[in-house]
């Protein structure tokens, strides 16, 4: 009877540990459910571990230093974030934490949220080492969001290169940047309260913004914790925004449908055509005047007579203006 009891301990503490999951486990989906790419654990109870990237985000009068947090996966990298939903915990930049408590998705935004006699959040471990920001490009918090694209940086500690202001910062203190692939937005969510971007104009350019991506009305945005995370040029330089942009497809290969991207700065007719491997065009997705701001086209892999294509390798070409680019495409 002892060694089945000692037995029965063994693994019920092996089952604990198994239990234990990462960011990625959690956040890892395929399937788009409602376009915002739901966890598979949303609505169940679980146990996750990682490193907490910010504790500051949406501090408000009401609740001025004691905020929720987001952690991250030691690596880092795609799906690797999770927002927990959880205050007074005291948690600090660098500590590993365990969290346990219910999933759910808030207006797709995946986060952990408390529940009395649940929700538990235990500092293992203090200053352990961040992971180094990711880089992706401003077209994966473009608008209209690009769920399929946006979703694996929901909640990861990320930055982008390179970046022009394409719009100054609204009452909202929200503003759009783009590094060429599409305008993004920059937040002030993890500031702490009543934080103001002041002195920014369009045109101005930044070497580089670190931040971590939520998701509200619609649209993913990279929030600095600080001014730090934004490295300004040492001539605050400013370009010229192209008139119009392919930023790319996604998924790319493909089988069923792919979504493609393209930025104009101004309205103009523009012209998107998909041709075969021997320059033969196969299908017109877009053809008229289209206003300025980002746009997304569908492609379902079918001629212009509605036939489906072969498998292979394909190329589209966008033509706006003076502007004239071409990306490959795979249909599987």
């Amino acid at each position: 009877m002892k060694r089945f009891a000692l037995i029965s301990l063994l693994l019920l503490s092996l089952g604990l540990v198994f239990a234990q999951m990462s960011c990625y486990d959690v956040q890892y989906t395929e399937t788009a459910g409602d376009g915002t790419y739901p966890s598979p654990y949303a609505g169940q109870t679980i146990t996750v571990t990682g490193i907490v990237t910010n504790n500051t985000y949406g501090t408000t009068s009401t609740y001025p230093t004691s905020t929720k947090f987001y952690i991250s996966d030691p690596g880092g990298g795609p799906w690797s974030g999770l927002y927990i939903y959880v205050f007074g915990t005291g948690v600090q930049v660098g500590d590993q934490v365990i969290c346990t408590g219910p999933l759910t998705e808030y207006y797709g935004m995946t986060e952990m949220v408390f529940q009395t006699g649940v929700t538990n959040v235990q500092i293992v471990s203090s200053g352990n080492q961040v992971p180094a920001p990711a880089l992706i490009s401003t077209a994966a918090l473009a608008s209209p969001a690009n769920g399929a694209l946006g979703e694996q940086w929901e909640s990861c500690l990320v930055k982008v290169e390179n970046v022009t202001a394409t719009t100054t910062p609204d009452s909202h203190d929200e503003f759009f940047v783009n590094d060429g692939s599409g305008a993004g937005q920059i937040d002030n969510a993890c500031f702490l309260y009543g934080h103001h971007f002041t002195g920014f104009t369009v045109g101005q350019h930044w070497d580089r913004i670190v931040g971590i991506v939520d998701y509200n009305f619609n649209l993913y945005g990279l929030n600095p914790r600080d001014n730090n995370d934004i490295y300004t040029t040492s001539n605050q330089d400013y370009v010229v925004l192209p008139e119009a942009k392919l930023m790319g497809s996604y998924p790319n290969p493909f089988a069923g449908e792919t979504t493609i991207a393209f930025n104009l700065k101004s309205a103009q007719n523009v012209n998107i055509s998909v041709f075969n491997l021997k320059g033969q065009k196969v299908r017109t997705l877009v053809n008229e005047v289209k206003a300025a701001q980002l746009h997304n086209v569908t492609f379902d892999g079918k001629d212009d007579n509605g036939v489906q294509l072969k498998p292979g390798v394909y190329f589209y070409k966008m033509a706006a203006g003076n502007n004239v680019e071409s990306h490959k495409l795979v249909i599987r």
